[in-house]
């Protein structure tokens, strides 16, 4: 297989991925009970237990094939680096963002759901979408245009923010926007999806901290 050809082949089996992260979306959402999960806010959980399910056994096996998006390793002196520029980002957030209707309708959910929230906000988001937008959408654009990362990555960036659709503020997509060129930067510098991951774990546990502490405060279960 020559080069072109292969490029070819690996930019569809990543737009294919791409789109069955997306048909995810779509058939949960078909779901017959899907009004329910939507009022107790367990629409979005258990459409992350789905992406997660299927998107990281795909990395798994396109990792037992090639080697071209790794896991990589944490290195002390660049994760404080990627995590002071994350702090910065934050302040910049507090200052630019609006309030945010989903995030205010967390707070008054229940102390189990904020929970169920929590883990998969934390735990579950940040490998698949990493794997998803680090990983395979930067990896189809950099194999195109390998001499422009700056582009591949604030094309990414751009797809990132767009498909957190519960986001209604541009400031939050700007913000967005700038936070996956942060974690573009760190799996391109670090040459690896671990440091994009903890990122992005740090991030959202910040982010749904308020929601917690509402919860636990207010006492329902």
């Amino acid at each position: 297989m020559n080069m072109k050809t292969d490029r070819v082949t690996l930019t569809l089996c990543y737009g294919g991925i791409f789109a069955l992260y997306y048909l995810i979306t779509l058939m949960v959402a078909s779901f017959p009970n899907v009004a329910t999960l939507r009022s107790s806010g367990l629409l979005v959980p258990v459409i992350r237990l789905f992406e997660f399910a299927v998107l990281y056994p795909l990395y798994r096996f396109y990792c037992s094939r090639r080697d071209d998006i790794p896991l990589g390793t944490l290195r002390l002196r660049i994760t404080l680096l990627f995590l002071a520029g994350l702090a910065l980002l934050m302040v910049l957030g507090s200052w630019l963002q609006q309030p945010e209707v989903w995030l205010e309708q967390q707070a008054q959910q229940s102390r189990t759901t904020v929970l169920v929230m929590l883990f998969s906000a934390v735990i579950l988001a940040p490998v698949f979408e990493e794997i998803l937008f680090r990983g395979f959408l930067l990896q189809g654009f950099l194999l195109w245009a390998p001499k422009s990362p700056l582009a591949c990555a604030t094309l990414t960036s751009i797809l990132f923010a767009a498909m957190h659709t519960q986001y209604v503020h541009i400031q939050t997509l700007a913000l967005l926007t700038l936070f996956s060129l942060l974690l573009c930067y760190a799996r391109l510098t670090s040459r690896g999806l671990k440091l994009p991951i903890f990122l992005h774990m740090i991030n959202n546990t910040l982010a749904l901290l308020p929601a917690l502490y509402s919860a636990v405060l207010s006492g329902n279960s």
